[in-house]
């Protein structure tokens, strides 16, 4: 690599960082209630080696029942002696392995396309770089401390390194290292990395065949050794809550449609009612149809999924320029196919597998390993652009790089000026700031009784207030440590305060203080009630 390519391959770097670390603890406004559980939940084993329910040194982060993988939890371990409990301490994670998984994308396309002769491989491992860099779909889950983004890193990471593993050795070890800590990532990498791993063997399997038995063995035992805490000592609640969880609507709404359907057939005489009405047959359907989902282009390129956490609005997960180099992209990898560009169409294939029996559909966090492969896609295409002559070649490329830059600039104004300000709500924005103003104004009252619509509030409690986590071991639980009340209909007496949210705020209480949302709508009040009656 010459200076002039060390200088852009630097320059990237500093660009996904950049990206990644501006505003980190301020922009989302506000940490959502898994952030809280993360960031509080390693505050209690910093300060007393246990969890909030009291485990010791936990295989998981129990959470809210939903059962979280520990990896999270325990770097907000390493984060938060340093940062404090904090909203940047809680990303921090997030966006130093994000930044860290843009630096992957670029070794994972130099090995994916060392051997294609129609493209400059150098050009494209820097574009594919570049482009995960400023990838919207990336650059936002590596700025909040979701489970998904640390759990990319960790494929990304053990799928390059096993691939260069095969000539070198002695990276085979790190990769099995790499795989195991996986398992305590995210329950989704749990399903997708193991079936990119045997798409991965499939593809190089005359390679693998070179390998000699003790290094095959001392992979699996490395990645056995390493695997197996989590396989034994991970609560069988955390299995069966986590599956019912992401898939029990799925699975009611479907048994109804089944019992509904068979019934109908049967006023009908229809023979082979309860075969034809299956629940299982209309379970895989669903299953399917989820799978699409996630490959409609209004999902990728127009609007993204339901949920603004994910995204903002007006805005897919993938840059609508990159539309027409994807679609050209995937037809070209096909045809020049090889081993290489076969395991970029199965990654693709593969990674939103985890997110198909559960709802809803599609779900940008649970298919966030989609982004590598369209990034690797996208700059494919783009590389046989730049190689082409002609004055339309350069048209198009011209018209490429002005499309990319406009789509970055507005990305970069929507998130950093209007999201803040539109979208908060389902940041569980002004739950901190509650928090705090009652614990200032908490000897002032025998109780402070929070709404229950303000969901899972008790951690954002424990967070805001750094509430003693041994203290809360003994005494505390979710619905209520301290003077403070959870899941509470609103006090009677004047010597009980009261949150709520301000749709829901009774009209005859004094209001103390009302948190207002960013672009000025109120959010949530505090007060309390004027008489006793």
């Amino acid at each position: 690599m010459n200076k002039y390519k060390k200088l852009t391959f630097i320059l990237i770097i500093v660009l996904a960082f950049a990206l990644r670390f501006y505003k980190l603890g301020q922009i989302p406004t506000s940490l959502d209630w898994d952030e809280n559980s993360n960031a509080y939940n390693a505050y209690s084993i910093l300060k007393t080696g246990r969890d909030e329910y009291g485990n010791f040194l936990p295989l998981t982060n129990r959470s809210f029942d939903d059962y979280k993988p520990p990896l999270y939890m325990y770097l907000n371990v390493m984060t938060i002696p340093i940062f404090g409990l904090t909203p940047f301490a809680s990303r921090l994670p997030s966006a130093f392995l994000g930044t860290a998984t843009v630096i992957l994308a670029y070794y994972l396309a130099k090995f994916l396309f060392r051997n294609q002769k129609i493209i400059n491989v150098e050009l494209a491992s820097q574009i594919s770089m570049l482009l995960l860099a400023t990838s919207p779909w990336h650059a936002h889950f590596s700025r909040v401390g979701f489970e998904a983004n640390v759990g990319l890193f960790c494929a990304v990471s053990a799928i390059t390194t096993f691939l260069y593993g095969l000539k070198k050795r002695k990276l085979l070890p790190l990769s099995a290292l790499l795989f195991a800590i996986s398992a305590y990532s995210y329950h989704s990498v749990r399903i997708y990395l193991p079936l990119l791993f045997l798409a991965t063997i499939y593809v190089y399997r005359n390679e693998i065949k070179t390998l000699s038995k003790k290094i095959i063995l001392s992979f699996l035992i490395i990645a056995s050794i390493f695997t197996l805490p989590v396989l034994v000592f991970t609560p069988r609640d955390a299995i069966t809550e986590r599956f019912n969880a992401a898939t029990s609507e799925l699975r009611r709404e479907e048994a109804e449609k089944a019992i509904k359907y068979i019934k109908q057939d049967q006023k009908e005489h229809i023979p082979f009612a309860s075969i034809i009405d299956n629940r299982r047959l209309f379970t895989f359907s669903t299953i399917l149809d989820n799978y699409l989902w996630h490959f409609d282009l209004n999902y990728l390129f127009i609007k993204g999924d339901d949920n603004f956490r994910h995204h903002i609005e007006g805005q897919g997960m993938l840059y609508l320029w990159q539309l027409p180099f994807i679609l050209m992209g995937i037809f070209q990898l096909i045809k020049n196919r090889s081993r290489e560009t076969t395991l970029i169409l199965l990654w693709l294939l593969i990674a939103p597998i985890a997110a198909a029996p559960a709802r809803p559909a599609p779900h940008a966090i649970r298919s966030e390993a989609m982004v590598i492969p369209f990034i690797l896609i996208t700059a494919f295409t783009i590389c046989q652009l730049v190689a082409k002559k002609g004055m339309i070649a350069k048209m198009l490329l011209a018209s490429t790089i002005l499309a990319a830059s406009f789509s970055f600039i507005v990305y970069l104004h929507d998130y950093f000026i209007h999201y803040p300000l539109e979208q908060s709500a389902p940041w569980q924005y002004g739950y901190n700031t509650a928090a705090e103003e009652t614990d200032k104004l908490k000897t002032h009252y025998e109780k402070i009784k929070v709404d229950g619509a303000l969901e899972q509030a008790y951690i954002f409690w424990l967070f805001s207030t750094k509430f003693d986590p041994s203290v809360y071991q003994k005494n505390g639980s979710r619905n209520g440590f301290d003077k403070y009340v959870f899941n509470s209909p609103a006090p009677t007496s004047p010597s009980e305060l009261y949150v709520s949210t301000a749709g829901k705020f009774p009209e005859n209480f004094i209001i103390l203080k009302t948190i207002n949302y960013p672009n000025g709508e109120a959010a949530i009040k505090i007060g309390y009630p004027q008489t006793n009656k």
